[in-house]
């Protein structure tokens, strides 16, 4: 049972659900609603997570702050977003992203631009979250006649990073570092030309964004199988001394031991990268 305590505007409820309180997002489903009433599940499109925390409540004092506008614009980004990843977007982007889309805005009116010092690699390494952050970007401007700094593509792609990964909330920097520092390694390791729009360096880049990500959140694999990473030590060793330079690399940057199977889908992505 979902009881309305407050329409927070027509598009936001606060409600309490076995004792916990939370907010509810959904076109006009704050519209005439009393508090004491049921809410009617049909009209729910996103459930957010209990105000219990002092973050949770920080997210609800926005709704207080920011218009009902950039709450519904991001609702519309998120949509788009949403549609291009397999697994579901965390719900607090709906809160952090608003946040940000205003206050963007607001230095946008001032004529205060912030610059990202990671805008290259996140063009680079992680083009779909960039290809949204533009879109974003155009949607902001066309709905509130405004013009955003350049780099605004950029900075909605660090909140994507962010709420598609596992590793928690604010590692989107650390973790483009992380991959840009890697990648660097293997170019100077290889000591050869890379073909950066090839599909292998596509899924190359890849994996490292998923192991980006499993360092970050301590959470490396374990349990490959022995056969074929003497297989690849053998065929590949060039790949799997490259690999090695890594896990140095991570055991001096990040204190953590890379087991035998992440060395060997490294250096199975390493060797591809020159044929």
């Amino acid at each position: 049972m979902i009881t309305v305590k407050k329409s927070l505007n027509n598009s936001m409820l606060l409600v309490e659900h076995d004792q916990q309180e939370m907010i509810l997002f959904g076109k006009g489903i704050g519209f005439g609603a009393r508090p004491g009433t049921q809410v009617n599940a049909a009209g729910i499109e996103q459930v957010f997570i209990p105000l219990e925390h002092l973050k949770s409540r920080h997210y609800f004092s926005l709704t207080n702050t920011i218009p009902v506008a950039w709450f519904d614009i991001t609702h519309d980004i998120i949509a788009l977003a949403q549609a291009q990843y397999s697994e579901k977007l965390h719900s607090v982007l709906f809160f952090t992203l608003a946040e940000h889309l205003w206050f963007a805005a607001e230095r946008a009116r001032v004529g205060q631009v912030i610059a990202n010092k990671l805008s290259w690699e996140v063009q680079r390494y992680y083009q779909k979250e960039y290809a949204i952050g533009l879109q974003a970007r155009a949607m902001v401007e066309a709905r509130f006649k405004l013009e955003l700094g350049e780099d605004e593509a950029v900075h909605i792609a660090f909140h994507l990073i962010n709420a598609s990964g596992s590793a928690g909330q604010d590692t989107a920097h650390q973790q483009v570092q992380l991959v840009n520092r890697i990648a660097e390694i293997v170019r100077y390791k290889l000591n050869r030309s890379i073909d950066v729009t090839s599909i292998n360096y596509n899924r190359f880049i890849t994996h490292l964004r998923y192991f980006a990500e499993r360092i970050l959140a301590g959470k490396i694999s374990t349990g490959a199988g022995e056969d074929f990473y003497q297989e690849l030590l053998k065929f590949h060793p060039e790949a799997m001394s490259v690999a090695w330079t890594i896990r140095d690399y991570i055991q001096e940057k990040y204190q953590l031991s890379l087991p035998r199977e992440e060395l060997t889908w490294l250096s199975m992505h390493i060797s591809r990268l020159s044929h």
